[in-house]
This record gives structure tokens, sequence and C-alpha cells, in this order.
């Protein structure tokens, strides 16, 4: 098995283990992405917080194909639009999003 195969068997097993069903615009199913948001943040094992500004959503590539600025994303049950989308260059991408009209939670 190559290292790239073992690299693709590791994501498998992450997105398997740590994501959430994400519902995006123009796309007729949902697709699986790791969803982070300063309301969800958590303290670290000294008391402090992780300084998450903005929700994002990390998708594999093929996933966030033809998402653009201003698409409508649905995840854990709040509706957010993409305000950027940084591919890392390792076949993920995040979408930077903005809760539309405001969180939930």
């Amino acid at each position: 098995m190559t290292f790239r195969e073992h690299v693709e068997d590791l994501d498998t097993a992450v997105f398997e283990a740590l994501s959430d069903e994400v519902q995006i615009d123009g796309k007729p199913d949902p697709v699986m992405g790791m969803f982070y948001s300063p309301w969800l943040d958590v303290e670290t094992v000294r008391g402090q917080r992780t300084g998450l500004r903005e929700p994002f959503v990390v998708l594999r590539d093929a996933d966030a194909a033809g998402v653009r600025q201003r698409t409508r994303v649905q995840a854990l049950g709040d509706v957010f639009s993409v305000m950027e989308l940084q591919p890392d260059g390792s076949g993920m991408t995040k979408l930077v999003l903005r809760p539309e009209p405001c969180p939930s939670r």
C-alpha cells in the first residue's frame, strides 16, 4: 500500500469519526464535513478557549467543487453563507461561514 493510499484511509477514518452532515445549495445530497463554530467552542485543558471567530466547515475538495461565495450551507440545523473558500492543498477545503441571520445556539 502506498503512502497516498494510507493517507486516504486516514482521511476516511477521520471523516467517519468527526464529520457532520452538511447540505449545500445546488447539491442534491448532503456531504460530510467537519463543522466548527464559536458557540460550540470548548475549553482546553487549562481553561482557555480555542479562539474561533467565525464558523467554518472543512470538506473534501470533491465535495467543495462548485461552491462559491454566498452559497448557502446548512449544518447542525443552522443556515450559513459561504464568505471565503480556503483550499489547503491536501485535498481539503475550508469554507468560512457567516450565520444567516443569526445562530440558534
